[in-house]
């Protein structure tokens, strides 16, 4: 076997001429890990915040954001050797790497708050990501990809769908329900809406670009608004029958789409919060009166549980997920595939092929 790979890496934080796509030897398997070929991994929201500096305090109990780096939330590949002590994956195995693996034993973990663990590292926070050709996992930090998905669609389904299923547990929504999903053409905003679906209830979804409303509707939006429009408040209330939805779940993020989610929630529903923009500042505006008044609830929600992890596999083994995949670019061009998810062009996913 070679001893070298080819890998994206960040020595400096800055736009993404910062990415360099340079040759680094293969890591070494320890005794309880796994050595994954990559074959495709996902460029998120989250990649483009680490890489131009715009972090926030690690949780506790986790270490700090290291510089140089690898980023990568996701990867799905193929093992192809084992640690001395692993017994249970073989070379040849199809796995995807947990975005969000749990130590399983700390005092979170134990509540039941696995996406809390306090004594963890995540791939593409504080170890190194899937932007390379080989990534050493863990054994317990890897699940079997299900016959019948290929690579590219197991990448863009596990950091995409698992914070949704906590945010789906966090504002429940079901038939008869109405949930307003911002930022209506992103990867995770996609799968928001195909599990509010799945649950059963009329999804609205917000966009900025009114040529994309057609294609929006195809991907399961039961209606489409524009941010732009002063009227959007009152037309959520149309929908609604002058009620307001039952959730916002904001995939957006920032101060205004915060207000604009305050505005369009009924009396008694809950507002989620599942990030900010890169470009912005994360300081929400909160008027107390009007929260104690309309007994808004509000929430955020962060990563997943081991069981989020588990289920978003099983859903899409069933076809009840359909990742959809804007584009895929080389790991060579992981610096054009940041300059093509920054500029808000795509609807879905973007990769790259290791």
């Amino acid at each position: 076997m070679e001893q070298t790979m080819m890998a994206v890496r960040l020595f400096e934080h800055g736009g993404p001429e910062v990415l360099k796509y340079i040759e680094a030897p293969i890591p070494e398997v320890g005794p309880d890990d796994i050595l994954m070929r990559v074959h495709a991994t996902a460029v998120n929201s989250w990649d483009l915040r680490y890489r131009s500096g715009n972090l926030p305090q690690p949780l506790p109990g986790r270490p700090p954001w290291p510089v140089p780096f690898q980023l990568g939330r996701d990867a799905a590949g193929e093992i192809v050797a084992t640690g001395e002590n692993v017994t249970t994956w073989r070379p040849g195995d199809r796995v995807v790497q947990l975005p969000h693996p749990p130590c399983r034993n700390c005092a979170l973990c134990v509540r039941g708050l696995e996406n809390l663990c306090i004594d963890t590292a995540y791939p593409g926070h504080q170890v190194f990501g899937g932007y390379a050709q080989y990534v050493v996992r863990r054994q317990d930090a890897i699940l079997p990809i299900p016959d019948g998905v290929d690579f590219e669609t197991a990448a863009a389904t596990m950091w995409t769908y698992t914070t949704p299923l906590n945010c789906a547990r966090q504002a429940p929504v079901g038939p008869g329900d109405t949930v307003v999903i911002t930022g209506a053409s992103g990867g995770m905003a996609i799968a928001c809406a195909q599990l509010a679906k799945l649950s059963g209830a009329t999804v609205i979804g917000t966009t900025t670009k009114p040529d994309r409303d057609e294609a929006l509707r195809k991907l399961g939006y039961d209606h489409i608004v524009h941010s732009t429009d002063p009227r959007l408040p009152a037309r959520v209330r149309e929908l609604t029958r002058g009620l307001g939805a039952d959730a916002v779940w904001d995939c957006v993020g920032g101060n205004d789409f915060f207000q604009l989610s305050l505005s369009c929630i009924r009396l008694g529903g809950t507002v989620i919060v599942l990030g900010t923009p890169t470009d912005q500042g994360s300081r929400l505006e909160l008027d107390a009166l009007a929260l104690i008044g309309g007994q808004v609830r509000i929430a955020s929600v962060r990563g997943a549980t081991l069981r989020d992890q588990q289920l978003c596999l099983e859903l899409l083994a069933d076809g009840k997920i359909d990742p959809i995949i804007d584009r895929a670019f080389p790991l060579a061009e992981a610096a054009q595939a940041h300059a093509y998810l920054e500029s808000q062009r795509q609807t879905g996913k973007v990769l790259l092929l290791p």
